[in-house]
């Protein structure tokens, strides 16, 4: 709208002009070494805008790109391109020196290190924090942990660097044997209203070192509100937490309470599952135990589970235990420990050749397990093949890896 109010206006004046000069022509005379011109003022308003336009298109830029070029060949800026290039070079330099430094400490090369740390001291003569925390890492390198200790001190003494530091001392004192120390740093992070990802894991991994299991909870707690461990693995890690702390519990009491509270937490983990179970038999409650770990079958089927489901069968009579495990194993139809089960089950009943089958076919595709090997060398004995069940008990004997009993295990790490 303001473009063509100006355009309009812009017109006005020019039309104005026209009419004004063309009602008063005027007259310009000009006399230049015996010549005399004579014209119009229109005639020379024209001839100095059609000059200027000349100019403008013809020599003006052409004086502008010359200018430019006389400036750039007297050296001006030559010169100064040529100093910021080389301040970006030695800037680039140092750095990449830095960078190889710190790649030879990853890599365990303490003698590449060394030999570069002179030239990065010389180089970042202008940082000594850099210096600082490239001698700290080269001193933890080189397995030198008083000296390392003392550097990473002086980083946490900075504001700049005070984490730095401390994470460099946590770490020191974790690898030396003094948990309790690291721990002592940790505090006043967690403090913090949002502490570092790091500092939550630290925490939490030396609290359950130190069997602090009300302070591990509450960080954990933290960790989950902050959004660091998801909900899944919040109630599988915090069960954990309760179910170790159940061990520590003198109080017959106060050790059923965690323990409960374990399996409330997350009911698919199966240690907790097993101990509740455990618990629920001593006090009179078997049906219930099994039931509980019939549940438990169809989310963690496990070795162990089997193990505690027939040692709680109230009717222990071969063909009891063999009709209990096919209702346990129909749980979780899939699961491929189906087959170790009822094989040794079939064992237990006397059917020796339907344990003989289904042990070796579990072998074939989990040939390590020593419970599988362990049931066909029974089986094979039973059925007087000496010589197989020698090269199974053999086979047994020797193995060490137990796929079956994975699910014992209790992981304490956010």
């Amino acid at each position: 709208m303001i473009k063509l109010v100006w355009n309009a206006l812009l017109l006005a004046v020019i039309a104005l002009s026209a009419a004004w000069l063309s009602n008063n022509p005027g007259i310009v005379r000009i006399q230049w070494i015996g010549y005399e011109i004579e014209t119009s003022v229109a005639v020379v308003l024209v001839c100095i805008l059609i000059v200027y336009a000349v100019f403008y298109g013809l020599l003006a830029k052409p004086l502008l790109l010359l200018k430019s070029k006389l400036s750039y060949w007297t050296g001006g800026d030559k010169r100064a391109q040529k100093l910021a290039q080389g301040k970006i070079n030695r800037e680039v330099n140092r750095y990449t020196l830095l960078g190889d430094g710190l790649t030879a400490i990853a890599a365990g090369d303490a003698e590449t290190a060394r030999y570069l740390q002179k030239s990065i001291a010389k180089a970042f003569a202008d940082n000594p924090e850099k210096t600082l925390v490239f001698k700290a890492q080269l001193a933890e390198c080189e397995n030198n942990f008083s000296e390392a200790l003392h550097f990473y001190e002086e980083l946490a003494a900075d504001p700049k660097t005070r984490l730095l530091g401390l994470r460099g001392q946590i770490r020191l004192y974790r690898m030396t044997g003094e948990p309790r120390k690291a721990l002592a740093l940790c505090e006043p992070l967690l403090a913090d209203k949002k502490p570092y990802r790091w500092v939550l894991s630290d925490a939490f991994g030396l609290q359950t070192e130190e069997h602090k299991w009300t302070d591990a909870l509450k960080t954990l707690d933290k960790a989950h509100g902050l959004g660091v461990v998801d909900r899944k693995t919040f109630k599988r890690v915090k069960a954990s937490v309760l179910l170790e702390s159940a061990k520590d519990q003198i109080d017959d009491a106060e050790r059923t309470k965690l323990i409960f509270e374990a399996e409330n937490t997350d009911d698919t983990l199966a240690p907790a599952v097993l101990a509740a179970a455990t618990v629920q038999a001593r006090d009179g409650a078997p049906k219930k135990a099994l039931s509980k770990l019939k549940r438990l079958w169809k989310t963690a089927p496990a070795w162990p589970v089997y193990e505690k489901y027939a040692l709680l069968l109230t009717d222990t009579a071969p063909a009891a235990v063999l009709k209990a495990a096919r209702e346990l194993t129909a749980e979780n139809e899939k699961a491929d420990i189906n087959d170790l089960v009822l094989a040794d089950a079939s064992l237990k009943a006397g059917v020796p050749e339907q344990a003989k089958e289904l042990a070796e076919k579990y072998l074939e595709r989990n040939p390590s397990c020593k419970e599988a090997l362990s049931v066909a060398a029974a089986a094979c004995a039973a059925l007087h093949d000496d010589a197989s069940a020698a090269e199974y008990g053999k086979k047994a004997a020797e193995a060490a890896d137990r796929p079956c009993r994975r699910s014992e295990s209790v992981l304490l790490r956010i």
